[in-house]
């Protein structure tokens, strides 16, 4: 059997190939990307970045961002590879083909962010790839966070998108980690569903009142999108003006 091509996704300012990476571009990875807090942010790390999809849309939102992308997927790198090459922010990212066990930066970061693997209780994949890129095989969210505590600035933050349902398994392993969720935001695939993902921004302070969001993806129908979501998203996507 051929192997599949598959054409560039293209946003606004950049284009995404992904005919190597075995988890393909979706909603979770351009939510996250487009609802992380930049403002501030000097240096940045992206955590498992598949295509490199969310390192090229931090560095679109904020141009004074210096960010290194660590993947440890082999397949996955060729792809980000040329996709970080063609963008126009490629002179400020660091791509690492590395397992996040064995990565030492000589600095730390006022921004952490990561669209982990998270079907840990499913079945696997009968793809090996896939199978490492969508569980907890390689890459574990206990990982990320002990990894944010030791190399995170006194005010940086920590940004994962989850399933919602390991949202409170999240919020208490960080505590362990001494990081607080700060910022969350539920999200709705319709009005009258239940969320099926979380956001959830982690940081040193434990100070700050917790702000809780809600978004929308749909308002009825397949691709009746959302205000909300046309807003947030709108600076990537071609189809919102």
């Amino acid at each position: 059997m051929s192997k599949r091509i598959y054409n560039p996704f293209n946003f606004k300012k950049f284009s995404i190939h992904q005919n190597n990476a075995a988890m393909k571009i979706g909603t979770d990875g351009i939510l996250i990307g487009s609802w992380v807090n930049v403002t501030k942010k000097f240096r940045a790390l992206d955590i498992g970045s598949g295509t490199g999809i969310i390192t090229i849309m931090l560095c679109q939102r904020n141009l004074n961002l210096e960010l290194d992308s660590i993947e440890l997927s082999a397949s996955a790198i060729m792809d980000a590879k040329i996709n970080i090459e063609n963008s126009n922010w490629s002179d400020r990212i660091k791509l690492f083909h590395q397992d996040l066990k064995d990565f030492h930066p000589d600095s730390n970061y006022d921004l952490i962010v990561s669209n982990p693997p998270y079907f840990k209780k499913s079945l696997q994949p009968s793809n090996s790839e896939r199978s490492k890129a969508r569980h907890q095989n390689d890459l574990k969210l206990e990982d990320i966070l002990k990894f944010s505590n030791q190399n995170l600035t006194k005010d940086g933050s920590l940004n994962i998108i989850l399933p919602f349902e390991q949202k409170k398994e999240a919020i208490e392993f960080a505590k362990k980690h001494g990081l607080n969720a700060i910022r969350e935001c539920a999200v709705y695939p319709k009005p009258n569903k239940a969320p099926h993902r979380i956001l959830i921004e982690f940081s040193r302070s434990e100070n700050k009142q917790l702000i809780k969001e809600s978004l929308v993806i749909e308002d009825a129908g397949r691709h009746n999108y959302s205000e909300d979501y046309k807003k947030l998203t709108r600076e990537f996507y071609t189809i919102f003006e």
